[in-house]
């Protein structure tokens, strides 16, 4: 197994003393049902994107690694992004690594995004689709909208879009204009 693993030593340290790995690097267009995260990593959803298994090196190596191994580097992640605001996540009863629905512990790490400053979403979710899931759902559940997407990770292109949503109401709240849209998903190790 190759792992791509980054020393906590610039200013966003947000997982404190350590290392964190890049476990996915992700770009398509966003907010078009035509689009889905390219690539799809291999978490057990359905779609219609190509699965990787392999690590990627860099940030725009789109690449991601055997999804079972991310639980090996720890359960704390983060999110980055160049449209949308960066995460860093706990735990709660919800696990990303472990693919399980429940409540999260978000901190904002950079507002990226010109609105809603500072908000994180709080739980975790796996958006159903004729009885399959599409991906996982990081949701701001105060949000006053039905819709409360923050992060959609979609990795089908027959339905929905990925969603990278600052202000969780799965809107187009995110920087437009951004030459190559994508992100990234680290694992505390």
């Amino acid at each position: 197994m190759s792992v791509h693993v980054f020393p906590t030593t610039d200013k966003y340290d947000v997982f404190g003393v350590g290392t964190h790995s890049l476990c996915i690097s992700f770009n398509r267009g966003f907010r078009t049902t035509s689009n889905a995260i390219t690539p799809r990593p291999s978490w057990p959803t359905y779609g219609d994107i190509p699965v990787s298994t392999t690590a990627p090196v860099s940030e725009t190596d789109y690449n991601a690694m055997e999804f079972n191994l991310w639980k090996k580097l720890g359960h704390e992640f983060m999110i980055k992004s160049n449209i949308n605001h960066w995460i860093a996540c706990k735990e709660g009863t919800g696990s990303l690594v472990e693919n399980r629905a429940g409540t999260i512990q978000c901190r904002n790490i950079k507002n990226v995004a010109s609105k809603c400053y500072g908000y994180v979403p709080d739980q975790l979710i796996y958006y159903i689709a004729a009885g399959q899931s599409m991906g996982p759902v990081l949701i701001r559940s105060q949000s006053n909208t039905q819709q409360k997407e923050y992060y959609y990770f979609d990795g089908n292109t027959r339905s929905n879009w990925p969603t990278h949503d600052p202000c969780g109401t799965n809107r187009n709240n995110h920087l437009t204009n951004v030459a190559n849209p994508h992100g990234n998903i680290y694992i505390r190790a």
